[in-house]
């Protein structure tokens, strides 16, 4: 007894470090998306041809705003998560460890979106399409893309600086314009909206058999797709931009359901395996005593029943023959 309840102490002390390194390795690489800009190298400063264009397009105000974006890609998808798995849990065996391990995966995802996503804005540093009406680049000869001398193209600048007398643009805008690759609106959306469509599709829910769970996971793929869309419409960005944001986004979500549904398998197995050692064992099932007559048939007895002893039992055989 006291073995087990010392194995018990030492399962519960592992189950509480296990908790704070997830802890800890979350708060870490949500640390580290944050301030991804702030560690990383400076941002690659591509070229540009005058005549190229796809970096012609005027400027626009985003149709979806950062606050609609962490709402549809971030604050909706962990609400729904939250109060789904509680729920179920609550409704039944009220093990909310399902609970914690849905939202931890989640967290993992988002954090590894928004860091794959920066690091590749960052190394690639592609021109939003609206480069030239933020920048007017100005040449190292003083001329401009409109100049006549440059106008025809052919030459691949490198060496330019961002005019902002003639554009009006703030040091933000100025910023942004090399980060076109790829679209953070679209990885963050298709991330938040794949991960809630394919968890209702891991949990069956709601309504299994019906077409309300589809309904559902197509409204997910709407709203995502909505976003990415807009982005092109926005002049934000190229479209390979946006699939490369959708594709990056969607992968991951599919990898972390995975490992989630995973992880929630083997929890599960565990936890059968423990309860079955933990049942008494079942008594051994009481054995037929067969005994031989002088006139060789097998007689069974009822075990239950008192055996006479050896000597008594060849003095009754002998006096029946």
């Amino acid at each position: 007894m006291s073995f087990d309840l010392e194995l018990s102490k030492l399962f519960l002390k592992r189950g509480h470090f296990r908790l704070l390194l997830d802890l800890a390795l979350l708060g870490l690489l949500l640390l580290l998306s944050t301030y991804f800009k702030e560690l990383w190298p400076p941002t690659t400063q591509r070229g540009f041809f005058c005549d190229d264009e796809s970096l012609m397009y005027p400027y626009r105000e985003n149709t979806v705003s950062s606050l609609m974006l962490h709402c549809i890609g971030i604050y909706l998808p962990m609400m729904a998560l939250l109060i789904l798995e509680t729920s179920r849990a609550w409704r039944g065996s009220r093990q909310y460890w399902r609970v914690y391990n849905t939202l931890r995966w989640f967290i993992l995802g988002y954090a590894a979106e928004s860091l794959l996503k920066d690091m590749g804005k960052n190394v690639i540093g592609r021109l939003r399409p609206h480069f030239f009406e933020v920048c007017r680049p100005q040449l190292p000869d003083n001329g401009y893309c409109s100049d006549e001398v440059h106008r025809s193209g052919g030459v691949y600048h490198t060496v330019y600086r961002c005019n902002t007398d003639l554009s009006g643009a703030t040091e933000e805008m100025l910023a942004d314009i090399h980060v076109s690759f790829p679209s953070g609106h679209s990885s963050m959306a298709f991330y938040g909206m794949v991960f809630m469509a394919l968890h209702l599709e891991r949990i069956r829910w709601p309504l299994p058999g019906s077409l309300l769970r589809p309904v559902c996971q197509l409204l997910c793929v709407f709203l995502a797709s909505f976003v990415g869309l807009s982005r092109v419409m926005d002049y934000k960005h190229h479209w390979s931009d946006v699939l490369a944001g959708s594709l990056l986004g969607a992968a991951i979500a599919f990898a972390v359901v995975r490992a989630a549904e995973l992880d929630e398998r083997l929890r599960l197995a565990s936890d059968r395996g423990q309860n079955a050692n933990t049942l008494p064992a079942k008594p051994a099932a009481p054995t037929a005593v067969v005994m031989t007559t002088p006139a060789g048939a097998l007689d069974e007895v009822d075990p239950g029943a008192k055996q006479l002893p050896h000597d008594l039992c060849q003095v009754t055989c002998h006096s029946s023959n």
